[in-house]
């Protein structure tokens, strides 16, 4: 029941963007504090990603939704596609981070933090398989990719679950994959022993949708 409920929620995910990527506003332009309209993406366990028309989606995690409300999930309070108005509550301009609020906050914060603690990351146990992330690749190697998704490790995209893999034969994966380049993943596998999570740049068989999305 849990799996089939989880499949809805992830059903119900796919929302068309209001603006195209290449029209938005540069993540140096967010004030932290100040509000803004956006549009709830995807929901998962941990939180919402809301597009707020800039170059990375938001994560507004569960814990910054209600401070008087108990919120099992964010399907509780809202669901793909609906607009809501949110206040930046932290961004990094060179990781392309950024967490949102729903919770109005003190002065003491101070409006112009250009960082991420340790706090601020999302723990594996918070992490499912078939999670829609959004990360930007950390580097290449032979065998894949490294992804910052602003999780408690960085994820790992072997270049076999890449969309482009095998369109030309022999290709270094360096050749379809590139440092600071923003992608769209799933997580195909989360190993709380080893601290480690695997991901997949091709949508998964069981979820709605083209196979083959980076965008």
């Amino acid at each position: 029941f849990m799996r089939r409920a989880q499949m809805k929620r992830k059903r119900e995910a796919r929302v068309q963007r209001p603006i195209p990527f290449d029209m938005r506003t540069p993540l140096t332009a967010l004030v932290p504090g100040s509000k803004m309209r956006g549009t709830v993406i995807s929901l998962t366990n941990f939180g919402a990603y809301i597009d707020v028309g800039t170059e990375c989606d938001g994560l507004l995690h569960i814990s910054q939704i209600s401070n008087t409300d108990f919120i099992r999930h964010p399907s509780d309070v809202m669901k793909p596609g609906d607009e809501i108005e949110v206040i930046i509550k932290r961004k990094s301009n060179e990781q392309k981070k950024l967490h949102l609020t729903l919770l109005e906050e003190k002065e003491e914060n101070t409006p112009d933090q250009d960082e991420f603690d340790d706090e601020d990351r999302i723990p594996l146990k918070e992490i499912s398989v078939d999670d829609e992330l959004w990360g930007i690749i950390q580097r290449v190697t032979d065998y894949g990719s490294y992804v910052e998704l602003g999780a408690a490790v960085t994820g790992f995209l072997h270049f076999m679950d890449h969309p482009y893999f095998g369109e030309v034969a022999g290709a270094h994966p360096s050749t379809y994959m590139e440092a600071g380049q923003r992608v769209r993943v799933w997580v195909s596998d989360v190993d709380l022993e080893k601290n480690r999570i695997k991901l997949t740049a091709k949508r998964p068989r069981d979820l709605p949708g083209p196979r083959r999305s980076l965008d």
